[in-house]
């Protein structure tokens, strides 16, 4: 299997690091960021072959994360998976809008990112040979 490196993007660090302990045990490699700022300094070093992304950051929206990464040439490929509180079509259509390939809605069901995760290692182990 291949070894995801991910960007994990929350402001709450609970939230975070138990997203981390579970990348972790399912094989990844993953980086948390508790801001937006943070995610985009370090990304382009990272590059991630997952971003998961919290929309609502304190410094800015994850919306804004999503934009800066697809136009950065390290990141722009990068599957960008956002979990969020808000499900309404208006902010499933601003995720589009932004370059965010997945949506979820808290509370997510962790064998849905699962799932995910196994079909980009099994994409990414494809392109390598």
């Amino acid at each position: 299997m291949y070894r995801l490196r991910i960007l994990v993007v929350e402001d709450l660090h609970d939230s975070a690091d138990s997203m981390a302990l579970l990348l972790d045990i399912w094989g990844c490699t993953p980086t948390v960021a508790y801001g937006g700022e943070k995610a985009i300094e370090i990304a382009p070093t990272l590059c991630p072959d997952v971003v998961i992304l919290d929309l609502e950051l304190p410094d800015i929206s994850g919306f804004e994360v999503a934009r800066q990464l697809r136009e950065s040439p390290t990141t722009a490929s990068s599957l960008l998976v956002a979990i969020t509180g808000h499900g309404q079509a208006a902010v499933v259509q601003r995720c589009k809008d932004a370059g965010i390939d997945l949506h979820f809605l808290k509370p997510v069901d962790p064998e849905e990112i699962k799932k995910v995760l196994e079909s980009r290692s099994q994409y990414l182990l494809a392109c390598t040979g």
